[in-house]
């Protein structure tokens, strides 16, 4: 990627910085009715080759095919490039402004030394109406997909905070397409080939390891509720039940640990291990730390 300037100068952008009004801040309200402004500036070199490039680092950017500009948010500002301007918000006065634009622009600069390293985002954000959307749902407002409502969850897929795959009762699509970037000589995109796909075969293996991993979820869910009632049943058996602190201390003795390392795990002191060590031999009739593995083990008291 090669940008047709030389060296970055932004005199220009600091020389037609400009204030715009831009509605009142919340935040400000110990300065009575003071309003947020916004501010804007010209560039005499095209920044659209760093577009991809900031798409592709700053979470929640959106880069806009007509006409070209990418927005993102830097440093609690809300900031817009074209290709030979730029603009941001909020600021309280130029002196702000001032200070804002050499961090924003330090960015710029940041990402271009940076170029080489970092994979582009030409992922255009393209915004259906949420109304559309809210056609191809159920409208049952089931909460499926997370959302209050359908009418909610079709506003989020408009802004892309959502994937429509999040609804279950959404219908497969007629046709789907990628689209493969096509680059000149020196690495700019110069168009895009639209290609159909076929994610029927992607989207029922991925069904089929969901179903997979929920079956084993439940299958162990069960085996833990299995072996807690065990552990349970074992231990109202004995004439003095162990305790549940005794009881991870015997697992952990049968586990191999040490006194020392039951301590540590456990928070407590050595001499306090040795306490509940004596109290357990006591309650489950062994006299050593082999026949008390033996015992959990035997009794299926190990987790």
């Amino acid at each position: 990627m090669i940008i047709d300037c030389k060296s970055l100068d932004f005199s220009t952008a600091y020389a037609t910085l400009r204030l715009f009004q831009s509605g009142p801040l919340g935040d400000w309200t110990h300065e009575g009715r003071a309003h947020a402004y916004g501010a804007k500036f010209l560039l005499d070199w095209d920044v659209s080759p760093l577009f991809p490039l900031i798409n592709a680092i700053v979470p929640d950017a959106r880069l806009y095919e007509t006409p070209i500009y990418i927005k993102f948010a830097l440093n609690a500002h809300l900031c817009a490039f074209y290709p030979h301007e730029g603009a941001f918000s909020p600021v309280k006065g130029y002196a702000e402004a001032v200070a804002f634009l050499d961090d924003l622009l330090a960015f710029i600069k940041d990402v271009h030394a940076r170029r080489a390293e970092i994979t582009p985002n030409y992922k255009k954000f393209k915004p259906a109406s949420a109304l559309d959307i809210f056609q191809l749902l159920p409208r049952t407002n089931c909460r499926a997909c997370g959302h209050a409502t359908c009418l909610a969850f079709a506003a989020a897929v408009s802004r892309q905070k959502s994937p429509p795959s999040d609804c279950p009762h959404l219908g497969r699509p007629v046709e789907e397409m990628a689209l493969f970037p096509v680059f000149d000589a020196q690495g700019r995109l110069i168009r895009t080939i639209a290609l159909e796909i076929d994610s029927s075969a992607l989207r029922e293996s991925i069904h089929q390891k969901e179903t997979q991993i929920q079956t084993l979820r439940s299958r162990l869910e069960s085996f833990e509720q299995e072996q807690t009632r065990q552990i349970q049943d074992t231990n109202q058996r004995l004439p003095d039940p162990l305790s549940r602190r005794e009881i991870q201390v015997l697992q952990m003795l049968a586990g191999g640990f040490t006194n020392r390392q039951i301590s540590n795990r456990l928070h407590i002191s050595e001499h306090t291990v040795k306490s509940h060590v004596v109290h357990i031999f006591n309650k489950i009739g062994v006299n050593d730390r082999t026949q008390a593995s033996v015992w959990a083990v035997s009794h299926r008291l190990l987790e």
